[in-house]
């Protein structure tokens, strides 16, 4: 190979908020920042590349008199902004529509503050990525894309990755982390040993003379002897030039040198410990940005019911869950009082929401006609398919003659409905009640009036049956719970599910020889936030997965939740049946829920974890008697088989062979495994840093509290759900029945009143199946709306339509640029779409 050139990249890795709070992160990032700009004004050589919004946005607003130079220097090529994003995310556990918004936010504000069109992507040192991230970078408007920690061991530095729907994205993995070259030495001497050991990698990995050095730590500051340093070696040695670069700089040099490999896969998993470390902030990020994506869709057909929008307020609420989507916050590699301020964030994020979205039902109710006998409910669906869902309302009466009531749709059908509780009068009229129905039926992203009403002498029929007797325990030792799709025995004294029969093909998935599914185990766990029975190995590279199968039952390590027992017993119901039981687990507690719905194939487990020990893990594992099946979990805006080992799964994840299989669904539970035929997933990780972690290293100190990590004596609520099937997850609709899992049905009760909507009515809808809608927005440029095919097939002509007349439509990138006028056909967008593809398409009403 010819002379080398080692492109210098100087930079902070600005880790928004892990041993540091924000406002300390700020204080630290704001002298970074202005030592640059101080070298820039003294060296016209020196340059610098920046990257998130949420630092460089308050950094301005704090020192508006730096703003002219700060815009010069970016004129000038000398300081270069990456990432495009409000915070560097993790983009594995947030949904996709969350890392759209990511980019929507940081390319927007570089777009009208600074003028800027953000072409480099810099996922720095995010813990692992997802083969759709070539399609999502793409689409918007990434050029390349920088890392850190991922690619396989012996690959080449720069190749084009094809994502999952055929995207290539050029990109770059820094083989030696993103301080290769910090902290430099200043003189000659040692600054050329320094090079010669740091730089082997690179040279070893190149396939052009060009090598990057992207360098400086975390919130470290910058070196402005590089540049003379750079120019003493220069003229002593002709084998390397030093220049100090820009990313663009680098990749306009050698993008086009040389015929750059192509590579699949998935760059998963890195840090398995973070898929359960903090529990609590995974669960909070999948509720609170379900109900963000929840409101937009409300805002936007209350807009087109002629109401003010409210995408400012939700806009707003979006912010501090994009800063908690921060890859150290979100997998819960950070410490006490970070915690506490992220939780803080999800709640005040949450409120907005849930305020947002109230407004808007509310609009869209009030157009509704509710008229009729009783008490109008109507029950939303924002998902895009007509479904059947359990549903549940609150009702009372001042009236004390009322004492059963059952509930109808807007045909007047009756629903099988249980009564979940109730207070009455000494009549024995109900006062107040809450009432659980199963909704039949309700309309594609739309929406059905039921009613409750006083009780006429029918029942609605049920599929659920018991050996249980209403009055007394028929057998103390075994529970049945059944409905017209599953049959469940379940160990009375402990809460195992001995037998589990699919009575569609009449598959027994629970095994003889383990008859404890759904059992939660205790495991010893020595690791820290990252990484299980072992600490941190921050400059690891490359994917780690390491095997974590199903302990021994007489290991002394791990402890089952099925060895301790308790006074199990079965509520009876006509909608829902369930099984219950709580005991003291160890020196913990554990309490479960196993419910099954009349007409629906889903048994929803919750579980309440108390914990009272020290480095410690919990898991449910569900042992099975298939053999040799496919691992397959969900990644943003599609799903891919995996190996065994831990990997971060979205909504589910499933083990299946072409006749049958299971699905465990999760509510913000990502840590998910298949090992020796048992499905895993990881519920709590009690850990902390006492050990510590690197004394200063991005403002980390041993004084620092990280013991609440162990999370004693503080009860965690788990939501999973499992869905044996016949056929494959494609056949099962996994994809459906995940997002079902996620997005329950919306109840709101109404007034009785005229209104220009029907009882019932699909506001959206696609005539494809395997293709789903993942966003509805309002925009001042008509309203998004965002799909993707989510079962590998291509389509073609999807219809895409709307109760809203369409007059036009364009098709955009994921960040609603690049518009492209959209054919329409009777009324709808009609379009082809390719295998796991997203599209985004902006349609104006008549």
């Amino acid at each position: 190979m010819s002379k080398l050139t080692v492109h210098y990249v100087a930079h902070t890795h600005y880790d928004a908020e892990v041993f540091l709070t924000r406002d300390e992160t700020f204080e630290i990032g704001y002298s970074v920042l202005l030592g640059a700009l101080a070298a820039m004004r003294e060296d016209p050589q020196f340059k610098f590349a920046l990257d998130q919004t949420c630092y460089i946005e308050p950094f301005l607003r704090t020192y508006p008199e730096e703003r002219p130079f700060f815009e010069q220097v970016i004129a000038e090529g000398r300081m270069e902004i990456t990432c495009g994003m409000y915070a560097m995310p993790d983009v594995n556990i947030p949904s996709g529509e969350s890392f759209i918004r990511q980019v929507i936010s940081g390319k927007s504000w570089c777009q009208e503050e600074l003028g800027l069109e953000v072409r480099c992507g810099w996922l720095l040192d995010t813990f692992g990525q997802h083969p759709q991230i070539p399609q999502l970078m793409a689409k918007c408007g990434f050029d390349h894309n920088v890392f850190q920690r991922l690619g396989t061991l012996d690959g080449h530095t720069e190749y084009w990755w094809k994502g999952l729907d055929g995207t290539e994205l050029f990109c770059h993995w820094m083989r030696s982390t993103y301080c290769i070259l910090y902290p430099a030495p200043t003189n000659l001497h040692e600054f050329k040993k320094f090079v010669d050991a740091r730089l082997g990698e690179l040279k070893q990995h190149a396939l052009t003379p060009n090598l990057l050095a992207v360098s400086g730590a975390d919130l470290t500051h910058i070196q402005p002897h590089v540049t003379r340093i750079f120019e003493e070696h220069n003229t002593a040695y002709d084998d390397i030039e030093f220049i100090v670069s820009t990313p663009k700089e680098y990749f306009d040099k050698v993008k086009g040198l040389v015929e750059f490999p192509v590579w699949e896969g998935d760059l998963n998993p890195v840090f398995q410990g973070c898929y359960s470390a903090r529990i609590a902030v995974k669960q909070w990020n999948r509720k609170v940005e379900t109900e963000l994506l929840i409101a937009e869709m409300a805002d936007a057909i209350a807009a087109l019911l002629g109401n003010p929008s409210q995408a400012k307020l939700i806009k707003q609420a979006w912010e501090p869950v994009l800063f908690n989507q921060f890859h150290d916050i979100i997998c819960g590699s950070h410490v006490d009082k970070v915690y506490v301020n992220t939780m803080d964030r999800f709640k005040s994020s949450h409120v907005q929401a849930s305020q947002c979205l109230e407004g808007s039902l509310d609009a869209i109710v009030d157009a509704v006609d509710t008229t009729g006998e009783g008490t109008p409910i109507v029950v939303f669906n924002t998902l895009s398919w007509e479904r059947d869902d359990v549903a549940e309302c609150r009702v009372g009466y001042s009236e004390k003659d009322v004492f059963e009531i059952e509930v109808r749709d807007s045909q007047g059908n009756l629903v099988v409905s249980d009564l979940l509780s109730c207070e009455r009068y000494e009549t024995g009229g109900i006062k107040r009640a809450t009432v659980l129905f199963i909704a039949k039926g309700v309309p594609s992203a739309g929406y059905e009036v039921y009613r409750v009403l006083r009780a006429s002498s029918s029942l609605a029929p049920t599929t659920l049956q018991t050996n249980q007797s209403s009055v007394w325990m028929a057998d103390i030792h075994r529970d049945i719970i059944e409905n017209e799709f599953f049959k469940l025995e379940i160990d009375a004294w402990n809460g195992a599910i001995k037998s589990l029969v699919n009575k569609t093909n009449g598959w027994e998935v629970i095994p003889e020889d383990k008859p404890f599914g759904a059992t939660v185990v205790k495991e010893l766990d020595n690791g820290n936030f990252w990484e299980y029975n072992g600490h941190c190995k921050g400059d690891a590279l490359f994917p780690m997965n390491r095997d974590h199968p199903l302990p021994a039952e007489g290991d002394s390590r791990a402890a089952f939740s099925h060895h301790y027992g308790g006074d199990g017993r079965v509520s009876r119901g006509r909608a829902r049946m369930d099984y219950n039981i709580n005991f003291v687990f160890g020196k913990g507690h554990f309490a479960t829920r196993i419910r099954l719905y009349s007409g629906l194939p889903r048994i929803d487990v919750h579980t309440t974890l108390i914990n009272n020990d020290e480095r410690v893990r919990y898991r449910m594992a569900l042992p099975t008697t298939l053999k040799e099946g496919v691992i397959t979990q969900e990644i943003p805006f599609g799903a891919i088989e995996r190996p065994k080992g831990e990997f971060p799964a979205q909504n589910w994840m499933d083990y299946s062979d072409d006749e049958k299989g299971i699905a465990v669904l999760n509510r913000g539970l990502p840590g998910n495994n298949v090992d020796g035929e048992t499905l895993f997933l990881s519920l709590l990780k009690c850990t902390a840093l006492k050990e510590g972690y690197g004394e200063g290293s991005g403002g980390f100190s041993s004084s620092t509290k990280t013991t609440d990590g162990y999370e004693i004596g503080i009860p965690h609520q788990f939501d999973y759900a499992f869905a044996p099937h016949t056929g494959d997850w494609k056949e099962a609709q996994l994809y459906r029945r995940g997002l079902e899992f996620n997005q329950p049905l919306i109840v709101l009760k109404a007034e009785s009143h005229t209104g220009k909507l029907p009882s019932r009515q699909s506001l959206y809808a696609v005539c494809a199946e395997n293709v789903v809608i993942s966003a509805i927005r309002h925009t001042p440029n008509g309203t998004v709306v965002r799909l993707y095919e989510a079962e590998g097939k291509a389509t073609t002509n999807v219809q895409l339509s709307s109760a809203f007349p369409i007059a036009s439509a364009q098709e955009t990138n994921l960040i609603e640029a690049e518009a492209v006028d959209a054919h329409i056909e009777d009324g709808s967008v009609t379009f082809d779409i390719g295998a796991f593809e997203i599209k985004t398409f902006v349609l104006r009403s008549v």
